[in-house]
């Protein structure tokens, strides 16, 4: 009997990007699918270049990014013409998927759809990958646990990708940085790879740094007032937890007075999310735009100190 075997299909797709060339305007420069079997050996591989219909000039931008010259963009056939073929790659292995890494591919090819249509041409086949591709970075990011969303090139080369090659940004390539990074984590040990832990910990301490450069900020906003000598002693009184409660607090109020020069009167919205609150003028608080309100508090902004040493204090 013969096996039945499933095949994966992993893509990527490069736009024309730009000043002009924004996502709605954005059409397909270039595509790279890989085709797999469920163990992960390549059956086929698809690269093409080709020709913009609104934009058929490459940006310098763009040049820089994909590395595509002008002279084989300009010798391309339409992106219609060669997504048939990609579909018919597809229909050849009974591929209904195409995954691709972030949320970048789908909305390029809405566009160049929508171009196609402007141009009166066909865009049957556009439509088809358009409906096939799927973005799994986001459950990838889960499934390894990384601390938050990592560009392709940093995840495949923690994984020992390297181009044959040009580099990243070249649709073929970031196909099979994508197909590397699968199988990688469906076939590997891969957490207790080095290159990975690094990864990991790299994130993790741009994260720190982050919240550390934010809480900086919060701090400096917040005494850019200073303090009565009222809030000053409930300050010194404070544990950890309750300062960075009481700094977070006088920096949203503050701000909200930068931000409103003119008002007198705010409204202090809290919700039953005690971590969401919300601060602005007394005549913009609209209680049908703010769903799930907890508690609401009128202060005039000469009140700063009084009010926040009553919010501290009712919040306990």
């Amino acid at each position: 009997m013969t096996e039945i075997k499933k095949y994966i299909g992993f893509a990527d797709f490069e736009f024309t990007c730009g000043s002009a060339m924004y996502r709605l305007r954005s059409e397909m420069l270039s595509v790279g699918i890989v085709i797999c079997d469920s163990s992960y050996n390549i059956a086929e591989r698809f690269y093409a270049t080709s020709k913009p219909n609104r934009f058929p000039k490459l940006s310098k931008q763009c040049r820089e990014l994909t590395h595509l010259s002008q002279e084989e963009i300009s010798a391309s056939p339409d992106s219609s013409s060669v997504l048939k073929v990609a579909v018919r790659l597809m229909d050849k292995y009974g591929v209904s998927e195409l995954w691709v890494w972030g949320n970048f591919d789908k909305p390029g090819l809405q566009s160049d759809i929508r171009q196609h249509r402007n141009f009166g041409k066909d865009c049957g086949s556009i439509c088809r990958i358009y409906n096939a591709v799927r973005d799994i970075q986001a459950e990838m990011v889960r499934r390894m646990e990384l601390p938050q969303a990592v560009n392709i090139k940093e995840l495949a080369s923690a994984f020992g990708y390297v181009p044959d090659t040009g580099s990243f940004h070249n649709a073929m390539n970031d196909a099979m940085a994508l197909y590397t990074i699968h199988k990688a984590v469906f076939t590997t040990d891969f957490r207790n790879r080095p290159e990975f832990k690094a990864l990991v910990e790299s994130r993790l301490e741009k994260i720190r740094q982050a919240k550390a450069l934010q809480e900086e900020k919060r701090r400096e906003k917040a005494f850019s007032v200073p303090l009565s000598p009222e809030e000053q002693a409930l300050f010194d009184g404070l544990d950890d937890k309750k300062r960075k409660r009481f700094v977070y607090l006088r920096f949203r109020i503050i701000a909200a007075i930068e931000k409103y020069p003119a008002a007198e009167e705010f409204a202090y919205i809290s919700f039953e999310d005690s971590r969401k609150i919300k601060i602005f003028p007394k005549e913009k608080f609209d209680p049908k735009r703010c769903p799930g309100v907890s508690d609401i508090h009128i202060f005039r902004k000469s009140e700063l100190s009084s009010f926040i040493i009553n919010i501290m204090k009712t919040a306990g």
